[in-house]
């Protein structure tokens, strides 16, 4: 071989390198449905009728669900929220009488994080299917008294942690289970985001359980406890806002699992960041851009220098979304399939994850020396 056909030969077998990794990232053994439409199969209640519920019912109505009712605490606001979304046949003026409507087949929990844990559980008192938005509870106790009650009485229940069934993440869990990064020795992710001070805002009233953690930080937490599991020590920093609530916060999680994992992670409501997510391993690194936990793309850099590029088409199908919000409809779905095959928990989501990144906020609370009124940590 001379000189001139070895450069050749090289890259004609980068170049079949490069397309066999783009053929194998079209394998897809993740459990998720990723059909854009989603079936008509159950009669959804909404309770609560603020910005969130908003996002979620415009999502789902778009793809073909059938949001049924929505339950407010002020009538006039449950009218309102009916007359932005035609289709939804009945509004309540109290809670209790969306739960004990014999029409609905599941529930959507989408009140302030101070109030998931009341109304949970007086959903699966009543026999209803719920889907509760994150932050799951205010803390682990309360968490797990939710899925105790869903044990016994054996009702569906599942944390609203709608990026685990995005495409991008879906494809980027893909990726590290068939080792294509390696061992994964570092996650880096943020999310920061600059709210106006105001003590009534739910970010920083207590009484609403505010504080950037429990509001943003559980993106990138969740994210990493979905990725490297529970981590065996947290290292965590940050500071409070005069209503007495965190605000700017960052924390280390150090894994034992033999190659010495750490995940970097910063989230704030003081100014905005990045809001990107590095997953870097023995052989590689994924970085996907912003914002990660919404529809996004990613680049995979290989150590031998050559890329691969992950190009999202959720935000061409779902630009219609509030403020840049879609693909929450993929969670609604896999509640309806998991409602159709008689189970009580979701693979993606299962119960013992959203204990688990639960408990990882208790502890960082408990480092930052932050409690709302009558917790014990």
């Amino acid at each position: 071989m001379n000189s001139e056909e070895k450069p050749c030969l090289q890259k004609g077998f980068c170049k079949m390198i490069e397309n066999v990794k783009k053929e194998f990232l079209l394998g897809r053994s993740y459990p998720v449905q990723l059909d854009e439409k989603m079936p008509n199969t159950h009669k959804w209640g909404i309770l609560g009728s603020g910005w969130i519920a908003s996002c979620f019912s415009t999502q789902v109505i778009k793809a073909g669900g059938n949001i049924a009712a929505v339950g407010s605490r002020d009538l006039k606001k449950a009218h309102a929220f009916q007359s932005e979304f035609p289709s939804i046949k009945k509004a309540y003026g109290s809670y209790e009488e969306l739960i004990k409507d014999p029409d609905i087949d599941v529930i959507y929990v989408a009140t302030p994080h101070a109030q998931h844990h009341e109304w949970a559980m007086k959903c699966l008192q009543h026999n209803k299917p719920i889907l509760v938005e994150k932050a799951f509870t205010q803390n682990y106790k309360q968490a797990k008294e939710i899925f105790d009650l869903a044990k016994e009485k054996n009702l569906f229940v599942m944390e609203a942690y709608w990026t685990r069934f995005l495409p991008h993440i879906i494809k980027v869990k893909e990726l590290i289970d068939r080792g294509e990064i390696g061992d994964i020795v570092q996650i880096i992710a943020d999310h920061g985001v600059c709210f106006p001070f105001d003590p009534k805002h739910r970010l920083y009233a207590p009484e609403l359980a505010g504080g950037a953690l429990l509001d943003l930080g559980v993106y990138p937490i969740s994210f990493v406890q979905f990725l490297l599991g529970n981590p065996t020590r947290i290292i965590a920093a940050g500071s409070a806002t005069p209503t007495g609530v965190d605000s700017n916060d960052a924390a280390i999680f150090e894994y034992e699992n033999g190659k010495g994992a750490l995940a970097m992670l910063a989230f704030g409501s003081l100014a905005s960041s990045p809001i990107t997510a590095a997953i870097c391993g023995t052989k590689g690194r994924i970085e996907i851009q912003r914002q990660f936990y919404r529809p996004s793309d990613f680049t995979v850099f290989y150590n031998d220098g050559s890329t691969f590029e992950y190009v999202s088409k959720t935000h061409e199908n779902h630009e219609g979304g509030r403020d840049g919000l879609f693909g929450m409809h993929f969670e609604a779905a896999e509640v309806q399939r998991c409602l159709l095959e008689g189970k009580v928990e979701s693979s993606v989501i299962p119960w013992e994850d959203t204990l688990s990144v639960m408990k990882i906020m208790d502890e960082i609370r408990r480092q930052l020396d932050f409690k709302y009124e009558g917790e014990t940590l």
